[in-house]
Parts: structure tokens; sequence; C-alpha cells
């Protein structure tokens, strides 16, 4: 098992106000038994560009292998949006990518 950082990018079709913001943000850094989502200092795990639409998700993850790394950031990511009250078409996530990694 190892620590990876994925990167996952998106865009959303209307905007992420205050209280979606504070529910996605509880659910990325909610207690998973796998610890998926824990926070990483000097990470920022949310960055939006609400004029265009598009955020970028950094999310730190516990995975055997890079493939199951970014599965779950992108499993993740859908039920914080989902949780935030975004309808799945609303949401268009976008292939994660692996940003840093500490097998140590």
């Amino acid at each position: 098992m190892g620590s990876y950082v994925i990167t996952v990018p998106g865009t959303v079709r209307h905007p992420v106000g205050e209280e979606a913001r504070r529910t996605l943000l509880a659910v990325v850094h909610g207690a998973d038994p796998e610890e998926a989502g824990t926070e990483v200092p000097d990470l920022d795990v949310l960055t939006l560009d609400e004029p265009e639409g598009t955020f970028v998700l950094r999310l730190e993850v516990e995975a055997p292998d890079h493939t199951a790394a970014g599965e779950t950031a992108l499993g993740l990511a859908r039920r914080a949006f989902t949780a935030a009250g975004y309808e799945e078409d609303a949401v268009s996530i976008g292939t994660p990518v692996v940003t840093g990694i500490d097998v140590g």
C-alpha cells in the first residue's frame, strides 16, 4: 500500500455555493476506513474557477497501486459532489492523475 496524491479535474454546470463547498469538503475530509480523503498539510484540496465552471480536487488516498488510487479518488469525488447536491449530469469529472506518491 502506498499513499497517493491524486488530482481530479472537472467542470460544474452551476456555481458551487458556500454550503455546497462545505459539504463537498466535509465528504473528502471524512472518516474513511482506508483513509481516503485525509487532509494533506499545505495541499489546497479544492480549486474553483467560478467564471469558467472548472474545478480541481487534490486528494490523498491509500491504495495498492496508482490505478486503484485513481479509482478511489474518482469515487470519492463523485460521492462528494452528490452529497453537495449535484446531479450526475451537472458535474463532468475528468481523468484522475497521480501527482504524488509516498510508498515508504
